[in-house]
């Protein structure tokens, strides 16, 4: 029996699966939300696999993985120049980024959910292209 996942963590990893705007037909009726996300999910699974999220699936995920990396740019731009007066304290928050970035992918979401190999390298580059053409664009 898995147990129940709780917390803020959880919450931001379900966050795309409550917020997902199509409809599909339940049982007879047409619901949006988290039990649309969850049929359209289970139907990829069955005729894919288990891990498999679909075409679909998978850029509305990483859609939500990209303004994910964006604000977390933001934020930490605005923390590294408003609050520490430090262009040094950004590069060790995106450094920071991609370390722990990384280990959620390549460890923890294996172990957590069962990701696979091919789902945490797109989420590794979702998450961690916008930040290396930042660092490019923007490297003095």
């Amino acid at each position: 029996m898995q147990r129940k996942r709780t917390g803020l963590y959880h919450a931001l990893v379900i966050l795309p699966d409550r917020l997902y705007p199509f409809r599909t037909q339940v049982e007879g009726q047409w619901v949006r939300g988290i039990r649309s996300y969850n049929a359209t999910l289970a139907r990829y699974q069955r005729a894919y696999g288990a891990g498999h999220y679909g075409y679909r699936l998978g850029t509305y995920r990483q859609l939500f993985h990209l303004a994910g990396s964006v604000l977390y740019l933001m934020v930490a731009a605005y923390f590294s120049q408003s609050l520490l007066d430090s262009t040094r304290a950004l590069y060790a928050f995106l450094a920071a980024a991609v370390f722990l970035i990384s280990f959620q992918e390549f460890y923890l979401h294996r172990r957590m959910y069962r990701q696979l190999w091919k789902k945490g390298i797109i989420d590794w580059l979702a998450w961690c292209v916008p930040i290396g053409v930042y660092l490019f664009t923007n490297f003095r």
